[in-house]
């Protein structure tokens, strides 16, 4: 593998003229020259020492992205966002998933220390309550070797984070079902250390503040997958009094009610209507297609991004940005008549 000794040694220069052309310095070198170590690198094929380069900047242009699962297309979604994003600002991403483990999350953790990434964009494993002490550990432990983080979809004491207001979003995913003339809506909640909390009191204000009575018969906890989806939904269709609308608080799980009334011969939206949270190819390509709250992924993931880059680079101070859900209106809803 060629070296930049090599390269000075063809063209006659010293190392350092040669580092300050490959390095792009504002040292001036005389075009000539520069143009002939141009050359004899393209000729040489040589390739930058990334190792070296990065003992001497203090940094390996590496960001990790810490996700709980891969599975979810919400975070498929917002990976794909911060890759391009991070790509676009000359870093190599590496994606860390979880699986929805604290203890991977915390040898994830180990591992990026020891291997000198510059930043970790973490969004938290969280299946217990009692998992966001371990959380707040991970973190604090980052930021200890000096690694930059920032948070997104959770809240957390003395990081910069992107979220998304999933209280309105659940607010007003409820009150449009009760606009078409639902009164029973059915709700499919998530883990009890994740999306349970907002949502659901989005969705008991918004029945709430229409002197609608909320029937914890209709609340159903789900694991966030289209399996669980189905069995929740073939539990609340399968009540004496079955709801005329179900809200699932994410797409897999909104998805798995579908299956459910299709097995059970209900028609959607003639006979059920059917709101998930997030949206994804999968919601355009379902019979029906579904109405969905959507969250901005490809802005929640630039945000993110940008925050990154400004903590590495000393600027700004710790933020919190908060983005607003749009409601999508597709054809899994219907009015009572």
């Amino acid at each position: 593998m060629a070296t930049i000794y090599d390269i000075a040694k063809i063209c006659n220069v010293s190392t350092a003229t040669v580092s300050r052309v490959l390095n792009d310095s504002d040292h001036p070198v005389h075009p000539n020259t520069k143009s002939k170590i141009l050359k004899a690198a393209k000729e040489l094929n040589y390739r930058p020492n990334s190792i070296a380069k990065s003992l001497a900047s203090g940094r390996t242009q590496t960001i990790a992205l810490l996700v709980p699962t891969i599975s979810n297309d919400y975070y498929t979604q917002i990976a794909e966002s911060m890759e391009n994003e991070l790509n676009n600002a000359g870093y190599i991403a590496y994606l860390c998933n979880t699986k929805r483990s604290v203890l991977r999350e915390t040898e994830y953790v180990e591992n990026l220390i020891i291997r000198r990434v510059d930043g970790v964009i973490f969004s938290p494993t969280r299946v217990k309550p009692e998992d966001n002490v371990k959380n707040l550990e991970n973190i604090e432990e980052l930021k200890r070797n000096n690694i930059a983080v920032v948070a997104f979809g959770s809240r957390f004491e003395g990081v910069s984070q992107v979220s998304v207001d999933t209280y309105k979003g659940a607010y007003e995913a409820t009150k449009y079902l009760i606009s078409l003339g639902h009164r029973r809506i059915g709700f499919i909640d998530g883990l009890t250390a994740g999306t349970q909390g907002n949502r659901r009191k989005g969705y008991m204000d918004a029945l709430k503040n229409s002197d609608i009575d909320v029937d914890n018969d209709l609340i159903i906890r789900g694991n966030l997958d289209i399996d669980s989806g189905y069995k929740s939904g073939f539990k609340l269709l399968n009540q004496s009094e079955p709801p005329t609308a179900i809200f699932a608080v994410n797409n897999l799980m909104s998805i798995g009610v579908l299956n459910a009334a299709k097995d059970m011969h209900i028609k959607v939206p003639n006979e059920l209507s059917v709101i998930g949270f997030d949206d994804s190819i999968l919601s355009k390509l379902v019979e029906p297609s579904l109405t969905v709250v959507r969250q901005p992924l490809d802005r929640m993931g630039a945000i993110a991004v940008k925050l990154l880059l400004d903590e590495l680079n000393g600027i700004g101070e710790i933020q919190s940005v908060e983005l607003e859900p749009i409601l999508v209106e597709r054809n899994s809803c219907f009015k009572v008549i």
